[in-house]
């Protein structure tokens, strides 16, 4: 029986080296990746129908169950109160002016070529503007703050302490704070119809500019 050569022995573990290397090196990448899921978890983005995301904003794209577009003879009991050659706003006559813990002291619908295009809502109190922001926290999650508009000359009091925006896909809020009064404006609207309301106003602008030549 021969015996294994000085040469032999040494391509026998050289080829044992090319074996075992990608092995160590594919346990130590996979070991690095463990480690950095671990430190770096996958974050799961929230489904549609999840509160608390300005998804939420988007999946509802309405009011009280009544979605934007809504046509005009669809709505019961609205009373006009303003209307403009772009708008018509309304209130509703027995109008549930509760949301939450918030007292609302009214509420606007708003339509354009008779389509419902969002509501605005309005509060007297502080406290019940505080209410109606978490509500609106609960619902379409953090909202983008906005620095404070600076008041008239002279004052020295900003026109509004505390803005909150959300913009969504196909849906937009926003909630105001007024610092004089502590009163609070809010609005929940449709993108695209709010699109279609700025077209008109700027064709009546437009117009109107035209007849002062």
């Amino acid at each position: 029986m021969a015996h294994p050569t000085a040469t032999h022995l040494l391509l026998t573990a050289f080829a044992g080296l090319l074996v075992t290397q990608p092995m160590n090196s594919q346990a130590t990448a996979t070991a690095k990746s463990q480690d950095q899921t671990a430190t770096h978890p996958v974050t799961k983005e929230p489904s549609e129908n999840e509160r608390g995301h300005v998804h939420y904003l988007d999946y509802r794209n309405g009011f009280r169950g009544v979605k934007f577009g809504t046509s005009l003879s669809s709505f019961q009991g609205l009373e006009l109160i303003q209307e403009t050659s772009a708008t018509k706003i309304y209130r509703k006559t027995n109008d549930d002016l509760k949301i939450g813990e918030a007292q609302l002291e009214q509420i606007r619908y708003h339509f354009v070529d008779d389509k419902f295009m969002g509501v605005s809502l309005f509060t007297k109190d502080e406290s019940d503007g505080q209410a109606l922001l978490v509500v609106f926290e609960l619902a379409y999650g953090k909202g983008i703050p906005q620095k404070p508009q600076p008041g008239g000359q002279g004052t020295s009091h900003a026109t509004h302490a505390h803005e909150f925006l959300w913009k969504g896909k196909v849906a937009n809020a926003r909630l105001s704070f007024i610092s004089e009064n502590h009163e609070t404006e809010s609005w929940i609207g449709n993108n695209a119809l709010q699109d279609r309301c700025g077209q008109l106003q700027k064709k009546i602008a437009e117009a109107a500019a035209a007849s002062l030549l």
